[in-house]
């Protein structure tokens, strides 16, 4: 008896037209979406615009259209970011975006391990490090440390969100 068949490859097939028509839809729609997002973006990395809790959740919207585009998958599973995403131009785009987004909820894995685990030593270090690695916590390269082993910055809500579920990895 055969474990997969037909119905499978059918399943698959579907998942990838559902991708590609939402890339299609993202790509045609008018006016064209994905300009506007990429203008916005590019508009708050070059500092046009301040940062107001009114235009917050537009350019929150824009970056994750954006980056669904990039880097979404048919599986619908987290982003996997290129090892040289962050040193390319648009990755540069994203993390100023974040920064802007976000400023001073982003945190350093130091301060994770503590606010996660009530404490700043190597262990913990590592289990925030591993969350990031599967996915649970996202991250921010800081532009103004040039250690890329001590640049990480994490989301205070994501670590408290997780701390609270103990979801964190041991």
């Amino acid at each position: 008896m055969a474990l997969f068949n037909e119905t499978l490859a059918h399943e698959i097939t579907a998942l990838i037209r559902q991708r590609q028509a939402a890339l299609t839809t993202a790509l045609d729609s008018a006016p064209n979406q994905l300009q506007a997002d990429l203008r916005l973006l590019i508009e708050i990395a070059n500092g046009v615009h301040v940062r107001s809790e009114e235009l917050i959740p537009a350019v929150d919207q824009a970056l994750r259209r954006v980056l669904d585009l990039l880097l979404g998958s048919a599986l619908q599973s987290a982003p996997v970011y290129p090892d040289d995403f962050w040193e390319r131009d648009i990755g540069i785009l994203v993390s100023r975006a974040r920064w802007w987004i976000h400023g001073d909820d982003l945190i350093t894995i130091s301060n994770a391990a503590a606010l996660a685990f009530g404490a700043n030593n190597q262990a913990n270090r590592m289990r925030i490090a591993r969350a990031i690695d599967k996915g649970m916590l996202d991250w921010v390269p800081d532009p103004s440390v040039l250690n890329p082993q001590q640049n990480r910055r994490v989301l205070r809500q994501q670590v408290e969100r997780l701390r609270d579920l103990s979801t964190l990895p041991e």
